[in-house]
């Protein structure tokens, strides 16, 4: 318990040491970057995961870091976003998820978000680089919310990003944080036991360029739930590589663990669930 603690503490200190110093998602990781795509450039990122969810008794206390599917088993999705740049250091995308697993009597479009991302420092390609994206997640239905695949109420997240960029080396790091409430008049995935309201994240990862076509990284998170009556920690690992087909299309790949305690993210004990996505992205 004080091994995962300090690691705790030892992530979000390491994000947190970037505060005083003052493209685009790295699809497919969870950590973001301080790049914007460009003024009037346009990006489509169309995704397909297929998610595990290994969590017993309780289904609606983690939800998976980067898909907010919070039911029981499995699901299969196509989260796709739609970014426009409104200016070389500010952009805006559109984002949805489309659950073909699973399915009922409700919408199969969820998650549905809006954020802005403005780079105020560096300029995404060398050095250091800072950014803010604010985000709102838009109400799912009741419906939804009881099968796990979103909250029916308004969300809203802040997140605070730096990165730095060498020649063959890139490292990203967020700091988060998310308001997340709910209808407490409906169960999330048949439990009405307290959810996760307010989030604390960090998160790091670094990247490798190999070669103008490949890039591996690393992504390792952890949130941390500051409300009194449903504190909760969840810790999540994973492995990607990025193929860059030409300057406009990528194809990504990556698989996360997720769990309550840093070691287990990255074993096989104790996983509340995992994912494996693939996909590409197309700039234009």
């Amino acid at each position: 318990m004080r091994l995962s603690w300090f690691i705790h503490c030892a992530l979000l200190i390491l994000v947190l040491a970037g505060l005083p110093r003052l493209g685009h998602a790295f699809e497919p990781l969870n950590t973001d970057d301080a790049g914007t795509i460009g003024k009037r450039v346009n990006q489509i990122e169309q995704y397909f995961y297929v998610l595990h969810n290994n969590t017993p008794g309780n289904p609606g206390s983690v939800a998976t870091p980067g898909e907010e599917f919070r039911g029981l088993g499995n699901a299969k999705a196509f989260p796709f976003t739609y970014t426009h740049g409104i200016s070389d250091t500010t952009e805006i995308a559109f984002s949805t998820t489309y659950y073909a697993t699973p399915r009922g009597s409700y919408s199969p479009f969820s998650n549905n978000i809006v954020s802005l991302k403005w780079r105020f420092w560096g300029d995404g390609q060398t050095g250091l680089g800072m950014a803010i994206k604010p985000a709102i997640t838009l109400p799912a239905s009741t419906s939804q919310q009881v099968q796990g695949l979103g909250l029916a109420k308004t969300n809203y997240e802040i997140n605070y990003i730096i990165s730095y960029y060498w020649e063959r080396i890139q490292v990203h790091t967020n700091i988060s944080y998310a308001r997340n409430p709910y209808n407490t008049n409906y169960p999330i995935s048949g439990t009405y036991s307290p959810y996760q309201i307010n989030l604390v994240s960090g998160s790091i990862a670094p990247v490798w360029i190999v070669n103008s076509w490949l890039k591996l990284a690393l992504d390792i998170g952890s949130s941390i739930d500051t409300s009194p009556n449903a504190a909760a920690v969840n810790d999540y690992g994973m492995v990607a590589a990025i193929f860059s087909m030409n300057k406009n299309v990528d194809i990504g790949l990556s698989y996360l663990q997720s769990s309550t305690t840093p070691n287990n993210a990255w074993t096989s004990k104790g996983i509340t669930s995992d994912r494996t996505e693939v996909g590409v992205t197309w700039r234009f």
